[in-house]
């Protein structure tokens, strides 16, 4: 009985063994951040809104692929000679809360890659668009295009300048799309060739209006071009629904080894009065002889969310400290401003933000 036993426990440890073990990771960003504002909302030269806020906020969240606390595990298991089952299971983390936001779904998938055929992965995906984005270089509080103001249509002529019902609030983002995430998804990822990446996406109808903002499937394609060894970066997406569709484009450019440039271009049909278009222009410079990585960053919004005459800007510029690999401090300002004019109709909003923080990466 005891040898029966030994035997099984050694088959037990042996299969075990075979199995390739997930590799763990994560990301730990807490930032302490200030926020000066004010919002004003008039109707023919009479003030419906004229608020005043400031809060001090600890954020860790982020909603990108590159920013925000998580914890993931990933791995690949060997199928044939050329065949990996691949998966990954990634969860965002509130650092500063204990329920909420904490352990939400992010990138979540299984899928099969091929050395010679690509990659082929279903879940719960960022977009595509996502994959190209060279000109991004903020962190938490500035972390995403979707960053900005709530408005509460509190009366009749509050929820006509927004176009809403009365009672509704309103969280005018710089931009509405951001490389979301959808459910129900698949996406291809071809092999690189000389640098070349094909990109394509579908996402089911199935329950994703809380991820993208149409209700039916959605079909994407793009390109990405990042050859080794040379100074440039650059990629285009292209993401359409039956009412919704998106297109970018962006690159990088390094000037030299301490300097980098950055751009993207992205406009956005919502099926509304206008096309939503965004443009972001940023520069990195690694500071000589230190560990000091300054950056600065510029977002133009004209048409947000579609509405003709809402235009919205962001200014940010910041240092990143590199302690080690994995140990990096943040400090940043910025400002943001959000109007629109129309027929005796004004909103302008307009905010002031300071923040400083530690990012662990493991």
């Amino acid at each position: 009985m005891k040898k029966l036993l030994l035997a099984t426990a050694v088959a037990a440890l042996s299969v075990s063994a075979a199995h390739a073990a997930p590799t763990v990771y994560g990301n730990v960003l807490l930032t302490t951040d200030y926020v000066d504002g004010n919002l004003t909302v008039k109707k023919d030269g009479n003030k419906l809104i004229d608020e005043d806020y400031s809060t001090t906020q600890l954020n860790s969240t982020g909603s990108s692929n590159l920013t925000g606390s998580r914890i993931g595990f990933k791995g690949a298991e060997a199928l044939t000679a050329n065949t990996d089952l691949v998966y990954q299971l990634e969860y965002g983390i509130d650092v500063d809360a204990d329920q909420g936001r904490n352990f939400r779904s992010r990138d979540t998938y299984i899928g099969l890659s091929n050395k010679q055929y690509g990659t082929l992965v279903a879940g719960r995906l960022s977009a595509i668009d996502d994959n190209i984005n060279y000109a991004g270089q903020t962190v938490s509080l500035y972390d995403t295009y979707s960053t900005g103001f709530s408005v509460e249509a509190a009366d009749e002529e509050t929820a006509d300048i927004l176009g809403v019902d009365e009672g509704e609030t309103v969280k005018l983002g710089l931009a509405y799309w951001d490389g979301n995430r959808a459910n129900n998804s698949l996406a291809y990822f071809s092999p690189s060739y000389n640098g070349l990446q094909f990109m394509g996406m579908y996402v089911m109808e199935e329950k994703n209006s809380t991820d993208l903002w149409t209700e039916s499937e959605a079909f994407g394609a793009g390109l990405k071009y990042e050859p080794t060894n040379q100074p440039f970066r650059a990629g285009a997406t292209y993401i359409k629904s039956s009412d919704f569709s998106t297109a970018r484009v962006s690159g990088a450019f390094d000037v030299n080894a301490a300097t980098t440039l950055g751009a993207l271009y992205q406009v956005t049909d919502l099926d509304k009065d206008k096309n939503e278009n965004l443009f972001t222009l940023s520069g990195s410079y690694a500071i000589p002889a230190t560990k000091w990585k300054a950056y600065a960053q510029g977002d133009m919004v004209k048409n947000m969310s579609g509405l003709d005459g809402l235009d919205g800007s962001r200014f940010v510029v910041g240092g990143k400290y590199g302690f080690n690999a994995a140990t990096t401090g943040h400090l940043y300002t910025g400002y943001s401003k959000i109007e629109f004019s129309e027929d005796g109709s004004d909103l302008d909003a307009s905010g002031f933000g300071l923040g400083a923080g530690l990012e662990y990466k493991f």
